[in-house]
C-alpha cells in the first residue's frame, strides 16, 4: 500500500467517525411501530391575560408576573401528562391561541411565544372580557368529545382598567366545567412595567399619561376571587414557584394506559446499528494509534551496543 492511498484511508476514516456521530445525534429509524401513550381524561382550558400590566415586576420580588404565569403553565402541563390542552389568551380582543391538543410540545411553545400587548395598543383590561369565547370553546369540546372532562385555568391579575363593553359573568360556563382554579399574580402594592418587549427595563417604564409618572399596576385580588366564586373553583394567589403539582392533584384525572386504538407511532430506532459502525471505526483508530506509538518508541529507543564492542 501506497504512502498516499494510507493517508486516504485514514482521512476516510475519521471523516466517517464523525459523520457517524452525527446521525447517532439525529437517532435514525425506519417504519413505523404501534406504542401505548398515557392518556388522561381531562381538557384544561387556559384562559390568560396578555394586557400589559402582566409585565408589571412584583411576582417573587422582581420578577414580571407573565414570567411567573408562563413558569406556572408549563409546570402544570408536565404535572398532567396526556392531558388536552388549550389557551384562550385575551386583552384588547379575546381569541383562540391554540385549540385542545395533546401534543404537550405545541402547549409549551404557546405559553413561551405569548406575547403581551405594548403599552398603547390596549383599550384598558376586563377580567370578564373572555367570557363569551371561552364559552364557545367550552361548547365545541363538550359536544366533540362529551365524556371528557373540562377544566378552566384563569391566569391573571384581575385589574379592571376600562367599564366599556358588556358585563358578563363566568357563572353562565359552570355547568360546562368540571373543576378548574384561578391564578392571580401580582401584589396591591403594585409595581413598574417595562416598556420594552424584553421587560428588562431598559427602554424606561410605562407612563401615566395624566401624570406623567411611572404608572403602577396593582393586581385586583378581589375581582380574581369573584372570578373564582362565578367559576366555583379555588383561587391561588402566586407569589412564587413551587406547588403546582398540588393544584394538578385537584383536578382529579383520571389515567388509561392507551389501550383501545389510543397509540401513537413510533419509528423503529437504528441507533444501536449505526453505534456498532462508530464502534468499529474507533477500535481501528485505536489500534492504528497504538501501532503508531509503538513504531515511533522503537526508533527513537537507544541503539544496544554489540556483544562484539563490549568485548573489546
Amino acid at each position: 500500500m501506497t504512502a498516499s492511498t494510507s493517508t486516504a484511508l485514514v482521512i476516510a476514516r475519521r471523516i466517517g467517525i464523525v459523520l457517524l456521530f452525527v446521525v447517532i445525534l439525529l437517532r435514525p429509524g425506519v417504519g413505523r411501530t404501534e406504542v401505548p401513550t398515557q392518556l388522561a381524561d381531562l381538557d384544561v382550558i387556559v384562559v390568560v391575560d396578555r394586557t400589559r400590566s402582566m409585565a408589571a415586576l412584583d411576582h417573587d420580588t422582581k420578577l414580571p408576573r407573565i414570567t411567573g404565569a408562563k413558569a406556572d403553565l408549563v409546570a402544570l402541563a408536565e404535572a398532567l401528562p396526556g392531558a388536552r390542552f388549550g389557551m384562550l389568551a385575551f386583552g384588547t380582543d379575546a381569541r383562540v391561541v391554540l385549540p385542545l391538543t395533546s401534543d404537550s410540545a405545541a402547549f409549551g411553545a404557546a405559553v413561551e411565544t405569548l406575547d403581551l400587548e405594548k403599552p398603547k395598543d390596549g383599550i384598558g383590561s376586563r377580567a370578564d372580557r373572555p367570557v363569551p369565547e371561552l364559552t364557545d370553546l367550552l361548547e365545541r369540546s363538550a359536544e366533540q368529545a362529551p365524556q371528557r372532562r373540562r377544566v378552566v385555568v384563569y391566569v391573571g391579575d384581575g385589574e379592571d382598567t376600562t367599564s366599556e363593553g358588556d358585563d358578563e359573568t363566568y357563572a353562565d360556563v359552570t355547568d360546562l366545567v368540571a373543576g378548574g382554579v384561578v391564578l392571580g399574580y401580582g401584589t396591591q402594592q403594585g409595581a413598574p412595567m417595562p416598556a420594552d418587549d424584553d421587560l428588562t427595563g431598559d427602554l424606561g417604564f410605562v407612563q401615566d399619561p395624566e401624570t406623567g409618572d411611572t404608572a403602577q399596576s396593582r393586581a385586583d385580588l378581589d375581582n380574581l376571587q369573584q372570578v373564582a366564586d362565578e367559576l366555583d373553583v379555588p383561587f391561588e394567589h402566586r407569589t412564587r414557584p413551587g406547588g403546582v403539582d398540588d393544584i394538578a392533584a385537584s383536578f382529579k384525572a383520571s389515567y388509561s394506559d392507551g389501550a383501545g386504538g389510543h397509540e401513537r407511532p413510533a419509528q423503529h430506532d437504528l441507533t444501536w446499528l449505526v453505534g456498532i459502525a462508530l464502534l468499529g471505526l474507533l477500535l481501528v483508530e485505536l489500534h492504528a494509534g497504538w501501532r503508531a506509538v509503538w513504531a515511533t518508541r522503537h526508533v527513537l529507543a537507544p541503539a544496544r551496543p554489540s556483544r562484539k564492542g563490549a568485548l573489546r
